[in-house]
């Protein structure tokens, strides 16, 4: 969201980046029915990203919900996610792969070359940004070695990717696996390190297009078949949720 008095469908009210702030503003009036920590809104508030600058959920008339996403801490839009939508009220569980030891793996956690990135397209936003890359991650599986391209988010080193599961036997889009970059299971540059593939977990667009999450860039194509984690969400007759 760059413009200013934006319409964000199908949230109500006109909504517009904060100038040296974290989040976004919106103008309503008291008939728009919006809500932030409970105040009906009638004129100007101001939605934030991080909860330690302020309210970080708006409440609409219809039951959904609104935050405001991030994927750089720069730029910042609306998502919406409402629990009563058809698709959330299908959603009975996730299912996995079944836990094999064989996806516990040793992991060599490499430096990354001065200043590389890796192109990031999102769920929603098909226009990719550089990221920059804060550590290679080297698997060593079967006696092949695969690399993984690693972005620091959050306090962890984030690793999207797919695999020959993927779009038959697991999500489309991809999964994900974090590292902990803190904290006494941290990993660091230099060290090597058992990887748990088994922890690879759904990228939030599996459970709704209102997540704009991020995908695995071109270099985290992986070629093999890794059998292992979470594989998408499913109903209660285990049918997948595809059609988001």
């Amino acid at each position: 969201m760059t413009e200013p008095g934006t319409v964000v469908p199908p949230a109500p009210g006109l909504w517009s980046p904060l100038e040296d702030e974290r989040g976004l503003s919106v103008k309503a009036s008291a008939d728009d029915g919006i809500r932030i920590n409970g105040e009906l809104i009638d004129g100007e508030a101001k939605l934030y990203w991080l909860s330690l600058d302020g309210p970080t959920v708006a409440a609409f008339p219809d039951g959904s919900e609104g935050i405001v996403f991030s994927y750089d801490g720069t730029k910042f839009a609306l998502q919406i996610w409402n629990s009563e939508a058809e698709r959330a009220r299908r959603f009975d569980h996730i299912a996995t792969f079944e836990y094999d030891s064989k996806w516990v793996v040793p992991a060599r956690i490499k430096e990354p070359r001065n200043g590389r990135t890796v192109a990031i397209s999102h769920h929603r936003d098909p226009v990719a940004i550089e990221v920059p890359v804060a550590a290679e991650v080297v698997l060593t599986i079967d006696e092949h070695y695969y690399v993984l391209q690693g972005t620091a988010h959050e306090g962890q080193l984030s690793l999207p990717f797919r695999d020959q599961t993927s779009g038959s036997e697991s999500y489309g889009a991809g999964r994900v696996l974090d590292l902990e970059l803190t904290g006494p299971d941290a990993v660091r540059i230099g060290d090597v390190a058992f990887v748990d593939l088994n922890r690879a977990r759904l990228l939030p667009c599996a459970f709704s297009a209102a997540w704009n999450c991020p995908l695995p860039p071109s270099e985290n194509m992986l070629p093999l078949e890794l059998r292992a984690g979470e594989r998408w969400p499913v109903d209660e007759a285990g049918q997948p949720l595809t059609d988001a």
